[in-house]
């Protein structure tokens, strides 16, 4: 059979078409069946058969033809149904790319979690009359520029947990120490409302003592409630 041989594939039911060339560009399950003498399951028209799902193979054929694809942008579950078809096919290659798209797109999630505030005019317009509850995460930068997180508080978690109730915002603050750990302060805003933890209770993580605080305002004011 020569490279440029017309291949039929039955993928699931679905009949795609593609050259022997093709599918041993890449090694992976097609090669080994393109270049062995590998027993392969065949329809009744002489197509070869594989019981899989359709709907990213596609993706897999153009993957094939040009060793690069246009991952779906804004899709993450689709990005993961083609990395598990690419595993399925045994292409390495295929499965980096989609690893590569999966983390930049969590990268990416969380600088949008991440919202900042550069300066106290900025932080004046956000809270003189928010719509939701504002908190304010006082971030300090100690003298060579380190942010050091408080322990135990998962900061991405904390925000996916509370977004709906209020915006969470940071502020970093130079303080021109050197120490590797300096304490966080926050300040919740509301309404002619703020109060923040201006005294640490050393009996509390950092987390604790701002959950039992929100606990607070959300449950035992109904002013809070939103």
């Amino acid at each position: 059979m020569s490279s440029d041989s017309i291949i039929k594939l039955n993928i699931g039911g679905t009949i795609f078409q593609t050259t022997k060339a093709t599918l041993s560009k890449f090694n992976g399950m097609f090669k080994v069946m393109m270049e062995t003498d590998i027993p392969v399951a065949k329809d009744e028209s002489g197509a070869i058969f594989i019981d899989r799902s359709p709907k990213h193979f596609d993706s897999i054929l153009n993957y094939l033809r040009d060793g690069n694809i246009v991952l779906p942008e804004s899709r993450k579950k689709e990005v993961k149904e083609i990395e598990k078809e690419a595993h399925f096919y045994l292409l390495d290659g295929l499965v980096e790319l989609c690893n590569q798209k999966i983390s930049e797109k969590s990268e990416n999630s969380h600088k949008k979690l991440l919202k900042t505030i550069d300066c106290d005019s900025d932080l004046l317009q956000i809270i003189v009359d928010p719509i939701k509850p504002v908190l304010v995460f006082h971030c300090p930068v100690n003298n060579v520029g380190g942010i050091q997180f408080p322990l135990e508080f998962d900061v991405v978690n904390f925000i996916k947990q509370y977004e709906h109730k209020m915006d969470v915002y940071f502020k970093p603050y130079e303080t021109g120490r050197s120490a590797r750990c300096l304490e966080w302060q926050w300040t919740f805003y509301r309404k002619n409302y703020a109060e923040g933890n201006l005294q640490r209770d050393p009996r509390q993580t950092f987390g604790q003592q701002l959950e039992a605080s929100l606990q607070f305002f959300f449950t035992d004011f109904p002013d809070f409630q939103i």
